[in-house]
């Protein structure tokens, strides 16, 4: 069980919020909420926070295969030494 200096709880909040975390842990975190930690209260509300705005980013698009290798062009091109 976490004792009320909770520092390293931190990372956990996300993984808690997303059901990531063993069994046994979420239990424990779950509790420890139950008993009113305020710092893992807030961390926890910061966690739904993020949680719900990654769930709100749009998905990663495929550039068209011609404008991938245009841009590709234009930056190896910039970023070579001058002759």
């Amino acid at each position: 069980m976490w004792n009320m200096d909770c520092q390293h709880l931190d990372e956990l909040y996300e993984l808690f919020l997303l059901g990531a975390l063993p069994e046994q842990g979420s239990l424990d975190l779950r509790n420890h909420l139950r008993r009113g930690c305020p710092r893992c209260l807030a961390g926890v509300r910061e966690a739904a926070e993020t949680v719900y705005l990654l769930a709100l980013a749009p998905k990663p698009v495929r550039p068209h295969p011609r404008v991938k290798s245009e841009l590709l062009r234009q930056i190896s091109s910039k970023s070579a030494p001058p002759r």
